[in-house]
């Protein structure tokens, strides 16, 4: 009876401990404090002792709120962004940036934009303000003047070869759905987006309880809801969210050959994986660490030596390695999310390149040990505390959490569910998304090396008896 007794108290003093553990003083931080204005609008704030506070503006809002008439207008947002608006005008906005003496960084990406400043304690109310004035009343009115300006730009720019290989990953992932549509270009029809269209897509995209204000300094909570209530108490609300499919990821490839561009291939692969709210995510982020990420030449551990299996055989593999570099990636949105990894490598070497990292993501279903677990584990938590420190960084991480969890996560927290995870739940997980499921595939480069995509499809998965 005391047994059966002590093995029902157990289970209730381990969540009271977790819980005690989790909670950011217990590791001398400062927890972050959320508040909700009256239309919607959360003010989310962290202290630090600095002299600086980085102030931003996250928005629910990125590529994924276009449709097939304004597809191209998160990019022409961007590029006006910095064109002025109508309280302030570019030259005006310059100045007064810069006689603050403060930075500011624009992020538009496929699901959340950010606009963030950093400025002196002194500031932050003038901070705030910009950036109301930037989110609440973007230089729409300038698109006539600087269109011809902006789609030139687009043409002459060199995209980077790693946002261009993500970007046909996506359209060749959910190329039914907004999910997959263009970042960084070409956009199809998009010298056909008006003035109209653009307010449109600010109207809808850009609502109050979309919007998350987030700072991290040497601030107090109470001033910065006061400022913020001030610059975005006017914003609207949306109308009542409208319940959507999820994106279906559909199982197929997406190849550009090109043998004059070089001698080297350019490659991706991507499973379906899961949302940012999931129980499995961050199993996910623990299977990332695992298989990890190489570099030719760079790094304190030379590859060969490496006691990463997946980047020792890559490294190792024909003598001299059959990859320049690979990275394992995991994104996750608010209803789905992809798994997989990119690869740099020589064209005589596509097929080994790929082979070693289906074989790697396959081993996760299969043969995985507590031994690389743990060195995952170790390594994914140095990634998240080992940071810059800024409070740049922090108010980042900050907006984001708020925007994908609806709450800031503690570091503790974080920590406590990496070390809950072990190898059967890793194989588990693999074996539920990752084995014998669908892939999609895209390259680019001298890809005669490249495995039809029957045969990619049947590395996902092994007959070991």
């Amino acid at each position: 009876m005391l047994g059966s007794f002590t093995r029902q108290l157990r289970p209730r003093m381990a969540r009271g401990i977790s819980q005690a553990l989790a909670e950011p003083m217990s590791w001398n931080q400062a927890p972050a404090m959320v508040t909700t204005l009256s239309n919607g609008v959360r003010v989310a704030s962290k202290e630090a002792f600095s002299e600086v506070t980085t102030v931003g503006v996250y928005v629910d809002a990125g590529v994924r709120n276009e449709n097939r008439e304004t597809a191209g207008a998160t990019y022409l947002l961007e590029q006006l962004s910095l064109t002025g608006t109508a309280k302030r005008p570019a030259l005006k906005l310059e100045s007064e940036i810069e006689s603050m003496g403060a930075s500011l960084d624009l992020s538009y990406g496929r699901e959340h934009s950010s606009f963030t400043m950093n400025v002196f304690n002194k500031d932050l109310a003038q901070g705030v303000d910009i950036l109301s004035d930037m989110v609440i009343n973007p230089g729409l009115a300038n698109l006539d003047k600087e269109k011809s300006n902006i789609l030139r730009k687009l043409a002459e720019t060199e995209q980077d070869t790693r946002d261009v290989i993500d970007d046909r990953l996506h359209t060749c992932a959910f190329r039914d759905y907004s999910l997959g549509f263009s970042t960084c270009g070409p956009f199809d029809g998009i010298e056909a987006v008006s003035q109209e269209h653009l307010r449109q897509y600010v109207a809808s995209s850009y609502t109050a309880d979309k919007m998350v204000v987030a700072a991290s300094g040497s601030m107090k909570h109470e001033e910065l809801v006061k400022l913020a209530e001030k610059a975005f108490g006017s914003v609207k609300a949306g109308p009542p969210v409208v319940g959507s499919s999820k994106p279906y990821f559909c199982g197929a490839e997406l190849i550009y050959r090109n043998d004059e561009m070089g001698p080297l291939a350019y490659i991706s692969v991507g499973w379906e994986a899961v949302p940012w709210r999931s129980p499995d995510a961050v199993t996910f982020m623990v299977m990332q660490a695992i298989i990890g990420s190489y570099k030719k030449g760079h790094g304190l551990v030379p590859g060969s030596i490496s006691g990463n299996r997946v980047i020792n055989a890559v490294a190792n593999k024909m003598g001299v390695g059959c990859a320049e570099e690979y990275e394992c990636f995991m994104k996750f949105y608010k209803d789905t999310g992809m798994f997989g990894f990119y690869v740099v490598c020589d064209e005589v070497a596509v097929e080994h390149a790929v082979g070693e990292l289906m074989f790697g993501c396959n081993l996760l279903s299969y043969s995985i040990t507590d031994e690389e677990v743990e060195r995952a584990k170790r390594e994914l938590k140095a990634s998240l505390v080992n940071g810059s420190g800024s409070t740049m960084a922090a108010c980042s991480e900050l907006g984001k959490q708020m925007l994908a969890y609806g709450r800031g996560i503690p570091p503790a927290e974080m920590m406590l569910r990496i070390n809950a995870v072990d190898a059967e739940e890793v194989k588990r997980v693999a074996y539920k998304y990752l084995n014998d499921n669908e892939i999609s595939v895209t390259g680019l480069g001298p890809l005669h090396g490249m495995p039809q995509f029957y045969d990619m499809r049947r590395k996902t998965t092994m007959v070991r008896y």
